[in-house]
């Protein structure tokens, strides 16, 4: 069993389909993109384009101001439960909570800021800035070489730090990361779940946050 030290580890969770249980990103394409968006991601999920590169030519696209994103997402996504739960358990133990995420980074704190739990929290994804034909995006500077995206490469730069990483994350852009981690959690039934399975990735799968809490417990023993 892998045993953590509290003062030497960081948590890090995705955001769309993890902390809410939709994914916010292609809510807004499926609503105000053209529907080629889809091969983008067939492109990217086949390896054919990098992450980095399906989510710049996918959020070009969206034709909609944040404000007419944010209203109609509001009717639909939810967060999953106990995410609140996790936020206290990270601040009573100190162990600081990064949400690491390929989304629309005002879709994040739109959802996040509701409670002023930004003030707890870091949020490392890609900024983007409606043209008014679409979005421009501006992924974070990479740290290192020879990482698959921003995730794992995230992830790595923390460890060379010689801090301890426990990542959450649903999708296939978040496979290099969790393969990366000291311990994974996956959503169950997600393509990131299976994608750990397959690859023998140590990982635990997960419905709510209260599991990722105990689990982290077991694991420090």
């Amino acid at each position: 069993m892998i045993r953590m030290e509290s003062s030497k580890a960081v948590v890090m969770s995705d955001f769309d389909e993890t902390i809410v249980t939709i994914d916010t990103a292609e809510f807004a394409l499926q609503l105000f993109a053209d529907p080629s968006w889809k091969r983008i991601e067939e492109q990217f999920e086949a390896g054919e384009i990098s992450f980095e590169d399906s989510l710049q030519r996918e959020f070009a696209m969206i034709k909609a101001p944040e404000k007419v994103i944010l209203d109609e997402l509001d009717k639909v996504a939810a967060l999953r439960p106990d995410f609140e739960r996790l936020i206290e358990y990270c601040k009573k133990q100190r162990l600081p909570l990064i949400i690491v995420s390929g989304g629309l980074e005002f879709c994040i704190r739109h959802f996040l800021g509701r409670d002023d739990w930004l003030n707890f929290m870091e949020i490392y994804a890609p900024k983007s800035q409606f043209t008014g034909k679409g979005y421009e995006v501006t992924m974070p500077k990479l740290f290192g070489k020879g990482s698959f995206n921003f995730k794992d490469d995230f992830v790595r730069h923390h460890k060379e730090q010689g801090n301890r990483v426990f990542y959450i994350g649903d999708g296939l852009g978040d496979f290099p990361a969790a393969r990366e981690a000291d311990f994974s959690f996956a959503i169950k039934g997600s393509k990131l779940a299976e994608a750990c399975r397959k690859g023998n990735v140590p990982h635990r799968e997960i419905t709510d946050f209260q599991e990722v809490i105990d689990a982290i417990d077991d694991l420090k023993g």
